[in-house]
């Protein structure tokens, strides 16, 4: 087959189930393969690229403010970088999609997306899914059987097509999220001791693996607006309001945070901007901020932005990619 036939089916989103001659051709040699992985990478990209839009590229002030026993202070500071535009072949390098079992008749995809990054993407049954932080998405070439079962390890947020004799299935390692048609984001990362789904519209269901080693599970249901976790260890769940905010973060790449821990903010800024942040000193990781930052911003002016706004002065140090936090006394 013509090469630039190839590269135009590719990018138009043929599947190797419905194309002989396309399959032949990634299976006739590893550079094939290969080819076909890039092209396929490409298109998940000019996807991201379309959907992004004026609303993510932002700028002006924020304040940041801490809580402490002292009277709050607060600090504003300017966005340093801007999305100033999206270069495909750029970004290339950092994403990996990678098609599994292209021999047998249902193709698996892999799609990774690095830490401080989002994706969008459409999946076969027209389900839409917006992937970010390091984050990874397996999902079939078409979904045959009774359910649409995809697998995450990470975030995501779903706006699922209904089919309501179909059900989608989000597997998050033991556990799984049923779902009929919905928006809703689901936080599954396997080092984490908690699973988080926010719906915000719909219905899900969260099945809870027994944990007895059978495919037994507990059910638990959630309404609209609402957030449920679990926790891993002891298999309990807690339910809670979700914030007025939550859109803001998988629309405009926006996290808001109220009251939060330095302990917590950390997990999430190592997702984001890849460094890790140590305390040297122990008193440092229960103070709390309320703010926002965004996946764009530089890690940098941030930890000038909490440095100044702590109620208590502390410095830092960078090593490569960890940052020392510690007290002035």
């Amino acid at each position: 087959m013509d090469k630039e036939k190839i590269i135009e089916k590719i990018l138009n989103g043929e599947k190797l189930t419905d194309s002989p001659e396309l399959l032949a051709w990634v299976e006739l040699a590893e550079e094939n393969r290969q080819e076909y992985i890039r092209y396929t990478n490409l298109r998940a990209l000019m996807q991201r690229g379309k959907e992004m839009d004026d609303e993510q590229i932002r700028d002006g002030m924020r304040r940041v403010k801490a809580k402490t026993n002292r009277a709050h202070r607060s600090f504003s500071f300017k966005q340093i970088l801007k999305y100033a535009a999206i270069i495909i072949l750029g970004l290339m390098a950092g994403y990996f999609i990678h098609p599994h079992t292209l021999n047998q008749k249902i193709a698996m995809t892999e799609i990774s997306v690095p830490k401080g990054n989002r994706t969008y993407l459409t999946l076969p049954d027209g389900s839409n899914v917006w992937l970010t932080n390091g984050s990874k998405l397996i999902y079939p070439e078409r979904f045959n059987g009774k359910t649409r079962d995809v697998q995450l390890m990470g975030e995501a947020f779903f706006t699922v097509a209904h089919n309501a004799k179909k059900p989608f299935m989000v597997n998050v390692g033991q556990h799984r999220i049923r779902v009929l048609g919905t928006e809703f984001s689901l936080v599954a990362y396997p080092d984490d001791n908690e699973i988080q789904v926010d719906l915000l519209s719909g219905k899900v269901e969260m099945e809870v693996n027994l944990g007895d080693g059978t495919d037994n599970y507990k059910s638990a249901a959630l309404e609209p607006l609402h957030s449920l976790v679990l926790d891993k260890t002891s298999r309990k769940l807690s339910r809670s309001k979700i914030q007025d905010d939550f859109l803001n973060y998988w629309r405009k790449g926006m996290y808001q945070f109220q009251d939060e821990s330095f302990l917590s903010l950390t997990k999430k800024i190592n997702r984001i901007f890849g460094v890790e942040l140590i305390f040297e000193d122990e008193l440092l990781k229960n103070r709390t901020f309320t703010g926002t930052f965004n996946i764009d911003d530089n890690i940098y002016t941030m930890m000038e932005v909490f440095k100044q706004a702590s109620g208590e002065a502390f410095d830092y140090r960078v090593d490569r990619n960890k940052i020392y936090l510690k007290s002035i006394k």
